[in-house]
């Protein structure tokens, strides 16, 4: 799901840049002080289990793979915010030390995976969680994929529409290739993994963990 450096124009990186920005300063003022020093070593922790679970490709039909993202467990937990600095933390080191995504790119991929995905797979656990709790993990963190894949699709068709140099690739064909992964695979996988991890979390009731 990464967007690689080279494929997006400065007219949509430089405004992303600008749009992500304020965001993780809001979100380091609120999430990284004092206040929130109990909360470290889980967010940490998931942080860095984030880390592991995106470097791990699920193969698809096709000959290609997709993976998790696994930062919507970290949004039902402690908010949007926090995971969208926490996977632009996981973006910027992938993109430095692994050669995934790219720096040019990385307020597209955090915006996509780290803010939308899981802001959407926040607001339905939040609307569900008093009828079913576990399925509105599963549910919010199946939305929270189709959304971050939806968005980098409609980045890569926007690029494609204004500099077709950059992303030759029509929109049906890169929104295909990113959705019905997404959609039939992992998804599921991160819904799983999102129900599992809670249970886990809330079970062992560490500090840190609502």
């Amino acid at each position: 799901m990464h967007v690689p450096d080279g494929f997006l124009s400065p007219a949509i990186t430089l405004p992303a840049y600008a749009a992500a920005a304020p965001l993780w300063a809001l979100a380091a003022r609120r999430h990284l002080g004092r206040d929130a020093a109990d909360a470290l070593p889980v967010v940490g922790a998931l942080t860095a289990l984030a880390f592991v679970v995106q470097t791990i490709a699920i193969p698809v039909p096709g000959g290609t793979s997709t993976h998790l993202v696994g930062v919507t467990l970290l949004a039902l937990l402690h908010g949007p915010l926090l995971a969208f600095l926490c996977e632009s933390l996981v973006l910027l080191l992938q993109a430095l030390f692994f050669g995934a995504g790219g720096v040019t790119v990385l307020a597209v991929n955090a915006l996509a995976m780290g803010l939308l995905g899981p802001l959407a797979g926040w607001a339905v656990h939040r609307l569900l969680r008093r009828r079913a709790q576990r399925a509105a993990a599963f549910l919010g963190a199946w939305i929270s994929m189709q959304v971050a894949a939806g968005a980098v699709a409609l980045v890569l068709g926007l690029q494609h529409r204004i500099a077709p140099e950059y992303f030759p690739v029509p929109f049906a064909v890169s929104a295909t290739a990113l959705l019905v992964p997404s959609l039939a695979v992992t998804g599921l996988v991160e819904g799983l993994y999102t129900v599992l991890a809670l249970a886990l979390l809330r079970k062992a009731d560490l500090r840190g963990v609502a």
